[in-house]
């Protein structure tokens, strides 16, 4: 129970900070850069997990029959669930959009099992994370930039993210590998700081344009497009063995062989 309490502590915390300005400007970003995803991704069923599972943005124009989410909201979820213990039958989904999942719960390889599990062969996964390396250098940068700003609106403070783990997107990468999936794609996006003051916000606009081309690796979130692949199981090297034939010619017969055969074939 302490840890399923934990975990509905780091959902809350991870869903508020989409609230805030950098938080929404990422959404719009997510709805474009998954519509992109997903205009080459076929196939019957979507699942829609994590934080962001109730957000019908991500399946607007996808070609995807069917989509569902699953979440611990009733509010905006089809299906009220954990993401450890996921109530569906192997190879059924042909997409998993998982947002938050690994930061929000206390076993992340589970959770990256249930996936693989649930995943049709070759079938795709989304999944979104925040980066861990994003507000390392972002704050000193703010600072330095708008420091009089800040000092004349002492109200106006950083979002801290503390409440949770995160992950880098290789780290990640590395999980899926183990799991034989084959990582196609990792963007970064949210290159301005989280901070609460809409003016300083829109003022730093240009640091999304140039964050992607100069330093890609400090985006507030990665979003990683992963293939699952099914690891064909090879046959025991001994089934291709050409089978053993005695030819003609003298044969090695140990000590009773050959004491049976002066006995009763001696002329």
């Amino acid at each position: 129970m302490k840890n399923l309490q934990r975990d509905e502590n780091r959902v809350t915390d991870c869903a508020s900070w989409y609230q805030g300005l950098a938080g929404q400007q990422a959404l719009l970003k997510l709805d474009e850069m998954i519509t992109e995803y997903l205009s080459e991704i076929f196939g019957y069923y979507c699942l829609n997990l994590g934080v962001l599972s109730g957000r019908k943005e991500f399946l607007k124009d996808s070609r995807i029959s069917a989509g569902f989410s699953i979440g611990g909201s009733k509010n905006k979820n089809d299906v009220i669930a954990i993401p450890e213990q996921l109530p569906i039958a192997a190879d059924e989904v042909d997409l998993v959009i998982a947002s938050h999942v690994l930061e929000c719960s206390h076993n992340p390889h589970q959770v990256l099992r249930e996936i693989d599990r649930v995943l049709v062969p070759e079938g795709h996964c989304i999944l979104i994370g925040f980066n861990p390396y994003a507000l390392m250098g972002a704050k000193r940068l703010l600072k330095s930039l708008f420091k009089n700003k800040l000092a004349a609106n002492k109200n106006d403070s950083l979002i801290d993210q503390t409440n949770y783990k995160t992950r880098s997107a290789s780290h990640v990468r590395d999980w899926f590998s183990l799991l034989g999936f084959e990582t196609l794609e990792v963007n970064y996006i949210g290159f301005r700081p989280t901070i609460k003051n809409e003016k300083i916000f829109t003022r730093s606009a240009w640091m999304e344009k140039w964050g992607e081309k100069l330093l890609p690796v400090l985006g507030s979130l990665y979003i990683i497009h992963a293939k699952k692949h099914m690891v064909a199981m090879r046959p025991d090297k001994k089934v291709w063995q050409t089978p053993f034939v005695l030819s003609g010619g003298k044969v090695a017969l140990n000590r009773t062989a050959q004491r049976v055969r002066r006995t009763n074939f001696q002329n």
